[in-house]
């Protein structure tokens, strides 16, 4: 009996390590969003607010990230339509840096655009219909808050959420299933980088944000079920 029970925990603690092992070469994030897909309020990564803010970037920064081709990758998905007219629609947006250096973003939680007028940087969403956003202007050589500027890890993942009362959402599409929803994010300018010790040089003259665009796929506002 004690044979059988040995021969069951060697191939208890193989399936383990089979296990993490497929995890690992499937991908950092396979293991967290199977998780989220299957347990309901389980997030795959912490909130994009609490990653590190990008404090002293004129003296620290990281060459890898900086020489990233297209690091950043979104992904969307929204709650499903609420039965009552006063409820709310949540949309998650998941933002991943797919390199191995830490990658500067620009972000701030209160600031993420609905709509998207083809020039203004930043996290933001599009409802289709109804989502048209006046123009903007781009940041240019902008110096941003050190506040807003955000680190996301090598391989590290972070989300954010935004409600909507259904009267904000193109009601008749909402309820009749046709509206889908996309995220993206935008970035125009390095940034300018403050000399944070006036004692020492400085050894960058950006902030070292990634310069470019990257859009999620875009994903329907499902109906809630049996409606």
């Amino acid at each position: 009996m004690s044979i059988f029970r040995r021969a069951g925990n060697r191939n208890i603690l193989v399936g383990i390590f089979l296990l993490v092992m497929l995890a690992v070469f499937a991908g950092p994030g396979t293991l967290p969003r199977l998780i989220s897909s299957v347990v309901p309020n389980v997030d795959e990564s912490i909130p994009c607010a609490w990653l590190r803010q990008g404090f002293s970037r004129d003296q620290h920064q990281s060459l890898i990230g900086r020489a990233a081709t297209n690091p950043i990758s979104l992904r969307v998905r929204s709650s499903s339509v609420p039965t009552t007219l006063d409820g709310v629609i949540t949309i998650t947006i998941t933002i991943t840096n797919n390199s191995i250096g830490t990658i500067a973003l620009y972000y701030n939680p209160d600031q993420v655009r609905i709509g998207d007028d083809g020039i203004t940087s930043g996290l933001g969403l599009v409802f289709n219909p109804n989502s048209a956003q006046p123009a903007g202007v781009a940041q240019g050589n902008a110096f941003y808050p050190e506040s807003d500027i955000r680190l996301l890890g090598p391989r590290q993942s972070c989300v954010h959420k935004e409600e909507f009362p259904m009267t904000q959402l193109p009601a008749p599409n909402i309820a009749n299933g046709t509206a889908v929803v996309k995220a993206y994010y935008r970035n125009t300018s390095r940034g300018a980088a403050r000399q944070s010790n006036p004692q020492a040089t400085p050894i960058y003259s950006d902030l070292g944000l990634w310069v470019g665009i990257t859009e999620s796929a875009p994903v329907p506002i499902p109906l809630t079920a049996g409606t």
